[in-house]
């Protein structure tokens, strides 16, 4: 991208501070924002929603290792699950979070995951059982791979539409474009 994905604007705030205010929607008991490289900048963020950051050293390892860090600061809590959203998803809706959050409450599943056009992926809640093997998650694969496991209690909640990340300086200038920001 050239410049830190999290940090670009996003119409009257970045993108970062977008998908706080939707993860906020919710009432979480606690959100943590795994940062890498750009720390610092990220912090003041955090402080100002006083939300906690956890810096992962080893950031450069990929997604997997991330999130990994990221529930090792969870474990010994006494929380039922964990809701894993990208930071670089500012086009999801708050509706959207509060469907996934009601299908995984009303369900036996482990895993409730969303569900695009074509494909299962993240904004995904796991639940507290599946810690342990999310702590063990490495490299650049995230935590899609829990969804194959066998005999994993696995249900999605489906939207409308593809989310779209913010890989390239072209998809953000589109993004923008296409939600008039």
């Amino acid at each position: 991208m050239g410049s830190p994905k999290m940090l670009l604007s996003w119409g009257d705030t970045t993108v970062l501070e977008c998908i706080i205010k939707k993860a906020k929607t919710l009432s979480p008991k606690q959100i943590v924002l795994v940062s890498g490289a750009q720390h610092s900048a990220l912090e003041k963020i955090t402080e100002k929603f006083g939300i906690q950051i956890a810096q992962n050293p080893q950031w450069e390892r990929g997604m997997g290792n991330s999130l990994a860090f990221g529930i090792k600061t969870l474990m010994d809590q006494a929380i039922k699950g964990v809701l894993v959203l990208l930071a670089d998803m500012p086009t999801i809706t708050a509706d959207d979070l509060n469907g996934l959050l009601e299908t995984f409450t009303s369900s036996e599943a482990e895993i409730v995951c969303t569900q695009y056009l074509n494909t299962q992926g993240v904004p995904a809640i796991f639940k507290h059982s599946l810690f342990a093997q999310l702590s063990q998650l490495d490299g650049d694969l995230g935590a899609k791979q829990l969804f194959k496991l066998e005999g994993i209690k696995l249900a999605s909640y489906s939207v409308k539409k593809d989310y779209e990340d913010l890989d390239t300086p072209d998809a953000y200038q589109r993004l923008k474009d296409k939600y008039g920001l």
